[in-house]
C-alpha cells in the first residue's frame, strides 16, 4: 500500500512538472499573439500638420524701385503737326504704398490692388536753345491681379487704370510751353511674391505704363504735345492682416 502511495506521488509529480514545461513554451508565444513588442511596426507620427500658408484677405504695405520711359514732345498748329522737338527719356526712383485684397480658389488667385508713388523721376532733351523736359510728380495704379499660388510662391499677371501727374517744358524758336497736367492711361505687368512668415510677404513687380498724350498750349494757338510712356521695376513688403 505505501509503495503504491509512493507511485502516485511521483506520477503527481511528473505531470505537474510536464503542465510547467507546457506553459513555459506556450506563454510567450501567447504574449507574442497579444501584442507583443514588433520590429517591423512604424512609430506614430505625432507632429503637427504641414499648414500651407494661406493668401486670401486684406494686406497694405509699402514699395520702391526704378522707373525709366520716353517722351515724344512735338510742336502742333490747330492739331496740325509743326515740327518734333526732341526724345525726352525720363528716368529715376519712385516709392510709395499699396493696398489690396486676395481671394484664394484652391491655387488660384484674384485679387485687386492700389498704390500711390512720389517721384524722382524726371528728363530732359536739348538741342541748342531748344529742349524739351518732362518731370513726373507722382504715380498712381488701381489694378486687378490673377495668379497661381503654391503655397508661399505666388506668379502672378496685372493690368488696369493709371494716373500720372507730370510737368512739362517746351522751348522751340523762341517759343515757351510750360504746364502740368494728371494725364490718364493704362498699366500691365507681373510679379512674384513670396510670403515670409504668417503674415509679411514681399514681391518684385515689372510694369509698362502707357498715359494719354499732354498739350500744353501757348495762349497763341500752337501747343506741344507729349506723348508718355514708362516702364516700371519695383520691389514691396506687404503685411496681411
Amino acid at each position: 500500500m505505501s509503495k503504491f502511495k509512493e507511485i502516485r506521488a511521483v506520477s503527481a509529480a511528473v505531470a505537474v512538472a510536464a503542465a510547467l514545461s507546457v506553459s513555459a513554451v506556450t506563454m510567450p508565444a501567447e504574449a507574442a499573439d497579444l501584442g507583443g513588442y514588433d520590429a517591423n511596426v512604424e512609430p506614430i507620427d505625432n507632429s503637427p500638420p504641414v499648414r500651407l500658408f494661406n493668401w486670401h484677405g486684406f494686406y497694405a504695405g509699402i514699395n520702391g524701385g526704378y522707373a525709366w520711359g520716353n517722351t515724344e514732345a512735338a510742336i502742333i498748329d490747330d492739331d496740325a503737326y509743326v515740327n518734333d522737338v526732341g526724345s525726352v527719356d525720363p528716368s529715376g526712383f519712385l516709392g510709395g504704398g499699396q493696398i489690396g485684397f486676395n481671394a484664394l480658389f484652391g491655387n488660384f488667385l484674384i485679387g485687386v490692388e492700389a498704390d500711390l508713388q512720389g517721384g524722382w523721376v524726371d528728363g530732359k532733351d536739348r538741342a541748342g536753345v531748344d529742349f524739351a523736359s518732362a518731370d513726373l510728380n507722382w504715380l498712381s495704379t488701381i489694378r486687378a491681379r490673377a495668379g497661381f499660388a503654391a503655397d508661399r510662391m505666388l506668379i502672378y499677371a496685372t493690368g488696369g487704370v493709371a494716373w500720372a501727374d507730370m510737368d512739362y517744358t517746351a522751348n522751340v524758336n523762341g517759343n515757351r510751353f510750360s504746364g502740368g497736367e494728371t494725364a490718364t492711361g493704362y498699366a500691365v505687368g507681373g510679379g512674384i511674391e513670396w510670403a515670409l512668415s504668417t503674415n509679411w510677404t514681399a514681391k518684385a513687380e515689372y510694369l509698362y505704363i502707357d498715359l494719354d498724350d499732354t498739350r500744353i498750349s501757348d495762349g497763341a494757338g500752337d501747343a506741344a504735345k507729349f506723348d508718355n510712356a514708362f516702364h516700371t521695376m519695383r520691389v514691396g513688403l506687404n503685411y496681411k492682416f
